[in-house]
């Protein structure tokens, strides 16, 4: 454990007892569960906005499709937050993918759920290389800090990089599982899924074009 990490940890076992005591009742409980809902609703239409709507509207062939959203959650697993449409563009230019979708599945990491996805990434990385994690939630989001503050992508990776050694082994590992895992499912899934809709489409032009045939064979 280096300097910074002890400092921290002393920081965060003076501070992580503030809990807060007031329990009592809440007269805005109603709305706050109608704000809840707004903000759900607000998620969900998002959601189906950037990872539904261009699969759908798709006109390309399934395994375009399913290619991108592999590569995208590839990149968005392995590659740090920051980095992401980078990677993908250097990417097309060698590989040929659904470029709208990737980008969209590689926000699966973001600077919203980085602290807790990467320390995620330290539990599952600790544990796969045999290592007892040391660092519980509070130390770990103040070592990541100045990594979700940092004003530029540079800046960000060189505040990662000086991340001690045992944290970056277990981030790599993790990102590697978890980049090959959720790119193998995601090509997989995502090719079943265009390839039925691609038939549907396929059965409803034949049912248009006998329906024609049907209606030129009774004029004539």
């Amino acid at each position: 454990m280096d300097n910074r990490e002890r400092a921290n940890m002393l920081d965060c076992s003076a501070g992580g007892h503030g809990v807060a005591q007031n329990q009592g009742a809440d007269p805005t409980v109603d709305r706050a569960h109608s704000d809840k809902e707004g903000i759900l609703g607000w998620c969900r239409r998002k959601a189906v906005d950037y990872f539904v709507s261009p699969l759908l509207k798709s006109s390309h062939p399934p395994w375009y499709d399913a290619r991108g959203v592999s590569v995208g959650l590839a990149v968005g697993f392995a590659v740090p937050v920051g980095a992401q449409v980078a990677v993908l563009g250097v990417l097309r230019t060698v590989l040929r993918f659904n470029f709208v979708s990737a980008v969209a599945f590689s926000f699966v990491s973001n600077p919203f759920n980085m602290i807790p996805l990467y320390y995620g990434y330290y539990l599952l990385g600790s544990w796969v290389i045999g290592k007892h994690p040391h660092m519980d939630f509070c130390l770990f989001q103040k070592l990541m800090s100045p990594i979700v503050e940092s004003g530029y992508f540079w800046e960000a990776l060189g505040s990662f990089l000086e991340l001690s050694r045992e944290i970056l082994t277990a981030w790599f590992v993790a990102a590697a599982i978890l980049a090959t895992v959720s790119s193998v499912l995601g090509y997989v899934i995502t090719h079943r899924i265009q390839m039925a809709r691609a038939k549907r489409r396929i059965g409803k032009l034949e049912e248009r074009y006998e329906r024609i045939l049907q209606e030129f064979d009774e004029k004539n």
